[in-house]
């Protein structure tokens, strides 16, 4: 017995299994979207008062990271950059 010839180019079975992967993908990320990501999109507030750290606490945070500096000059300019700052 001799099996029937398919009547599709090769290059047009790669094309339609290309258009079936392509689907399945789409459905693949909406399913992961609806399920995943709306949810946590959802789920995010944005902060009440958006200064909430007070001045005072923003300049002692500039100053403590002006510790780590390696020059002793280094650290006195950084000083000085935060008392703009306050």
């Amino acid at each position: 017995m001799t099996e029937p010839h398919s009547t599709q180019s090769p290059f047009a079975r790669l094309v339609l299994f290309m258009v079936c992967l392509a689907i399945a993908g789409t459905i693949i990320a909406g399913a992961h979207y609806l399920a995943i990501d709306r949810p946590q999109q959802e789920r995010v507030q944005a902060p009440e008062n958006g200064n909430s750290i007070s001045l005072n606490e923003k300049c002692n945070t500039c100053r403590d990271n002006c510790k780590w500096l390696p020059t002793e000059e280094a650290i006195w300019k950084c000083w000085y950059n935060c008392e703009l700052i306050c």
